[in-house]
């Protein structure tokens, strides 16, 4: 047998397809304990023209992986940006963007918030409270469009990036996915008039080649994003609103929960933090503090 390396482009449960000097080998790791996920870089011994087996795991730059209280799921790796969809249809989850963006920073990869169905007569306005706070105020990029129509301002952003594709279920991910790579043929699911959740079409992460130095990973459709993986200590760094602000509180240890001189509480009660992003702050350290049962 032969040792090379190769990249995951997708997985299904403990079988891989790993590309590798151009070709596609089924793959295996026999023994190894390791979770291996679609953008790692491993060594595989080749056994045949169609299949091999991983031996090693090339260290990561990063990972994009949620978690609750019983178990964790590692997403993809070595990324270089997060484009977060979000579509005022069918259910909308705020709870969902700010904790993409969260996984994001934790993770410094960049990331694009991406508001699809433009088309819809409610989306304009839904568009501009959004553009308020997460790109005027906390400073996100975001870019507006309808998949069903053109998604051909998204290729500056794609060039020369790995980028995974993330959102709730029913947002267009794939219709996106589509436009950029028409030989990745994604499922598309109907969402019917009345629905309120999206179906889950796709079943398991898949890397797309846009050329030679940008790929495009399309993720399954999520209703939740889970962030107990994160430390405690370090939340704050991870809100731009408050990163700035840091050090400022009387104590060096302040969880701007209820401490006194909390500088964060202040800019709060003062209007300079969205209310509704400290709420969400508040839940993510109030449920990290239950990791001890986790």
């Amino acid at each position: 047998m032969r040792q090379q390396q190769g990249l995951v482009i997708n997985s299904h449960g403990r079988f891989f397809n790993v590309e590798s000097n151009g070709k596609v080998y089924q793959s295996t790791a026999k023994g190894k304990k390791t979770e291996f996920v679609v953008g790692d870089t491993v060594a595989i011994d080749i056994i045949n023209d169609n299949q091999a087996s991983i031996t090693e795991l090339v260290p990561r730059n990063n990972l994009i992986y949620r978690s609750d209280h019983y178990r964790s799921k590692i997403i993809a790796s070595n990324l270089s940006q997060l484009l977060i969809v979000i579509a005022v249809k069918p259910n909308f989850n705020i709870g969902f963007l700010d904790s993409c963006l969260i996984c994001a920073e934790s993770s410094a990869i960049k990331p694009v918030i991406i508001i699809n169905k433009m088309d819809l007569p409610e989306s304009t306005e839904f568009a501009q409270k959004l553009t308020d706070l997460y790109a005027n105020t906390l400073g996100y990029e975001i870019i507006k469009l309808s998949a069903l129509n053109n998604c051909e301002q998204l290729g500056n952003y794609l060039k020369n990036q790995r980028t995974l594709l993330i959102g709730q279920s029913g947002v267009g991910k794939s219709t996106i996915t589509n436009q950029i790579c028409p030989e990745a043929n994604a499922k598309t699911g109907e969402i019917a008039k009345y629905e309120t959740s999206g179906r889950h079409t796709t079943t398991h992460a898949t890397l797309y080649h846009i050329d030679g130095n940008s790929d495009l990973i399309d993720c399954p459709g999520l209703q939740e994003f889970g962030l107990f993986h994160l430390d405690i200590e370090k939340v704050a760094w991870y809100f731009p609103e408050i990163r700035d602000h840091l050090g400022n509180c009387k104590f060096h240890n302040c969880l701007h929960l209820n401490e006194p001189g909390c500088q964060i509480k202040t800019m709060l009660n003062e209007n300079l933090i969205d209310s509704n992003r400290y709420a969400f702050y508040c839940r993510l350290i109030n449920n990290l503090k239950t990791k001890k049962h986790y």
